[in-house]
């Protein structure tokens, strides 16, 4: 299996914008795990795989909850570790990709 920042944010953005549940995410990023436990996945690009794995192991566990129908994550969480990884830190962010970035994430449905 192989997983870059493109996959990974994809997820966020799905479950962001209300095209995918936080549950297909969570199980999504679980099978990641297990594809690191076994040895077979790799990286791409390969000196990625720190913020990679930082993405999947917040979407691993973004279904939990505090409460009854109440998420532990809002989603402005979410759009902060979203950006934590893909920008390599929200204190970072600077310059028009960060810029286009926010703007795609602060506006569900946004591509």
């Amino acid at each position: 299996m192989e997983v870059d920042l493109q996959a990974v944010r994809r997820m966020f953005e799905g479950v962001l914008n209300g095209c995918m549940l936080r549950e297909q995410a969570d199980r999504w990023a679980y099978a990641v795990v297990q594809e690191e436990e076994t040895g077979v996945i790799t990286y791409s690009p390969p000196f990625e795989r720190e913020r990679i794995w930082a993405g999947v192991m917040y979407l691993y566990g973004i279904n939990t909850m505090k409460a009854p129908n109440v998420y532990l994550h809002s989603n402005d969480d979410i759009r902060e570790a979203m950006m934590a990884v893909l920008c390599g830190g929200v204190d970072e962010l600077a310059g028009d990709d960060s810029a286009s970035l926010r703007a795609a994430v602060a506006t569900p449905g946004r591509k």
